[in-house]
C-alpha cells in the first residue's frame, strides 16, 4: 500500500468513512494484497458492522498475525460482536499481554470476562474433568519427567477452562491442592470451585482450595540450601494493634544464604508449614534472629502457638482468611466519588478497599479474570432516618442478598459494607454479574425509598441503575 492511499484512509477512518476504505482498497485483487492492507480493510468492515466479513479477512493472515496485538485486537473486536466471547476474550488477553498499556483493549478483556462468568467456566472445568477422569487417573503417578510434563500440560487444559492464572499442586492417593500465590481473592474464589465439585468425584478425588500446611517435619532444598524445617526455631512477636505476628526465625542453613534469600526461602517454608491462609493472615513480617534463643520455640509449634496467643486476647483463629471481617475507619472527604464520605466499613477483602482508594485495579482486575467480578450497591441516606437505623438497614439488605439470593444461586459473597456521610455501600464479589443484577433488581424494588446502583469496585466506573426512587441521584449534596 502507498503512503498516498495510506494517508488518504486515514483521513477517511478519522472521518467514519469507512465505506470509502473499503471501495478503495477492495479494488485490489486480493492475490495483491499484503497483510498491512488486509487488516485495514478489516478493521473498516469491523467499522460498518460487518464483523463475519472482518474476521474471514484476519483468518485469511492469521500466520502473520498471532503475535501482534493489533490484529489480536482487530480479531477480538469481530469475534466479541459475533457473540463469540470465548474466541473474544482469548484475543483479547493476547493483545493485552502484547501491548499492556492499551486501555481500549483492557475495556474488552474486562467485558468478555463478564460475558464469561466464572460460574459457568466452573462448571465447564468439572465436565471435563468428569470426561477426563478416567486419563487422569492413569497419568496420576508419572514414572519419567516426560510423563511428569505430559500430565502438567493435561491438566492446564481443564484448569485453563477457569483462567490461566491457576496454580496448584498434586499429590499422591489423588490429591489436588490450588496455590493462591499470594492472591487474597482466591481465598474466595478456590472454595468456590470445589463446593461445585460433582459428588461422583468425593469418594475418590480430594481437592483442597489452598495449601493448608503439616504439622510435619520435611526437607527443603532452595538457593542450594538443604534446610531441615525439624531444625527452624522460631520466635513469635504479637502485634495487638493488628492481631499479627513478626516472625525472627533461626536455622544454620537457612541463616547461611544471603538475607533475600533466605527470607524468600523461608516464606515459603512457612505457607507449607502453616498453610498459606494462616500464613497470609497472621504473618506481617519475618526476619533473621542472630542465634537460636531460649524463648524460641520448634516451627512445627509455630501455629499452635499463634491460635493460642489470638485466643488468649479474645481472637477467633480462622484457616480462611475470607472468614475474617476487620472494621476501618476513613476520614470522609468532599469530594463527587463514591466512598469518599465513608466513615466506617467492614471487610474480608481489604485489599479490594484499598486498591480502590489508591486508584489501583490490580485486585479487581485478577477477579475479573476469572470471570467474577468485584462490586458494590451504593444507595443513598434518606435525610429522615438516624445513623443507626441506616446501618441496620443496611445489614438487613446485605442479609437478604446473601440469604435470598447469593447462597441459593451460588452467586457469590458479601465481602461487607460501609456507611458515609451521604450513602451506604453493600461490597460484593459475584460469580456471574448479569444474572446477579437480573435477580437483585426484584429484591431492591422492595426499598422504595432508595435509587440504588451497582458499580465496579474501581474508581469513575460507570454505573448502573438497579432501582429508581424519588430521593435523587446517588451522591447528590
Amino acid at each position: 500500500m502507498n503512503e498516498d492511499i495510506k494517508t488518504q484512509i486515514e483521513e477517511w477512518h478519522e472521518g467514519d468513512r469507512h465505506q470509502e476504505i473499503i471501495d478503495i482498497l477492495e479494488r485490489i485483487p486480493a492475490a495483491e494484497r499484503d497483510y498491512e492492507t488486509i487488516g485495514t480493510l478489516a478493521r473498516a468492515y469491523n467499522n460498518i458492522d460487518e464483523y463475519a466479513k472482518a474476521a474471514a479477512l484476519l483468518e485469511s493472515v492469521r500466520a502473520e498475525g498471532e503475535e501482534d496485538a493489533v490484529w489480536n485486537f482487530r480479531m477480538g473486536y469481530s469475534q466479541y460482536y459475533l457473540d463469540n466471547n470465548v474466541e473474544a476474550l482469548r484475543c483479547f488477553n493476547k493483545a493485552h499481554k502484547l501491548e499492556p498499556e492499551d486501555d481500549d483493549t483492557l475495556y474488552f478483556v474486562r467485558q468478555c470476562n463478564i460475558n464469561v462468568p466464572f460460574a459457568g467456566r466452573v462448571e465447564k472445568f468439572w465436565n471435563w474433568f468428569m470426561d477426563n477422569e478416567q486419563k487422569l487417573s492413569d497419568m496420576i503417578s508419572p514414572r519419567i519427567q516426560e510423563e511428569a510434563d505430559d500430565f502438567v500440560a493435561f491438566i492446564h487444559e481443564g484448569t485453563a477452562l477457569i483462567s490461566e492464572n491457576m496454580y496448584y499442586n498434586l499429590g499422591g492417593d489423588y490429591e489436588f491442592s490450588f496455590s493462591v500465590e499470594g492472591w487474597p481473592d482466591l481465598f474466595i474464589l478456590y472454595p468456590y470451585i470445589i463446593s461445585r465439585m460433582p459428588e461422583c468425584l468425593k469418594a475418590k478425588w480430594k481437592f483442597y482450595p489452598f495449601n493448608h500446611g503439616t504439622d510435619k517435619a520435611f526437607g527443603f532444598r532452595m538457593y542450594g540450601a538443604d534446610i531441615d524445617t525439624a531444625r527452624i526455631m522460631v520466635r513469635a512477636s504479637y502485634i495487638e494493634r493488628s492481631g499479627q505476628f513478626d516472625i525472627s526465625y533461626y536455622e544454620n542453613s537457612l541463616n547461611a544464604l544471603a538475607k533475600n534469600e533466605s527470607d524468600s526461602a523461608m516464606w515459603v517454608i512457612l505457607e507449607n508449614t502453616l498453610g498459606e491462609g494462616v500464613s497470609f493472615k497472621y504473618i506481617d513480617g519475618i526476619e533473621q534472629a542472630l542465634e537460636s534463643g531460649d524463648d524460641m520455640i520448634p516451627l512445627s509449634e509455630l501455629r499452635t502457638h499463634i491460635k493460642e496467643t489470638l485466643e488468649a486476647h479474645g481472637q477467633q483463629f480462622f484457616d480462611n482468611p475470607k472468614d475474617i471481617y476487620s472494621t476501618y475507619r476513613l476520614n470522609p472527604q468532599e469530594s463527587d466519588e463514591l466512598r469518599y464520605d465513608v466513615i466506617i466499613g467492614s471487610t474480608c477483602l481489604d485489599s479490594v478497599v484499598a486498591d480502590y482508594y489508591n486508584d489501583s485495579t490490580d485486585i479487581f482486575d485478577h477477579i475479573n479474570s476469572f470471570g467474577a467480578q468485584a462490586v458494590f450497591i451504593a444507595f443513598p441516606n434518606p435525610d429522615d432516618i438516624d445513623g443507626n437505623d441506616i446501618l441496620n438497614l443496611r445489614h438487613d439488605i446485605e442479609d437478604r442478598i446473601s440469604a435470598d439470593i447469593l447462597e441459593p444461586m451460588n452467586l457469590g459473597k458479601v465481602l461487607g459494607g460501609a456507611s458515609g456521610i451521604h450513602s451506604s455501600y453493600i461490597d460484593l464479589i459475584v460469580y456471574d454479574l448479569i444474572t446477579f443484577i437480573h435477580a437483585v433488581k426484584p429484591l431492591l424494588e422492595q426499598y422504595p425509598q432508595f435509587d440504588c446502583y451497582l458499580s465496579d469496585f474501581r474508581r469513575n466506573s460507570e454505573l448502573t441503575r438497579l432501582t429508581e426512587a424519588s430521593t435523587g441521584l446517588i451522591g447528590a449534596r
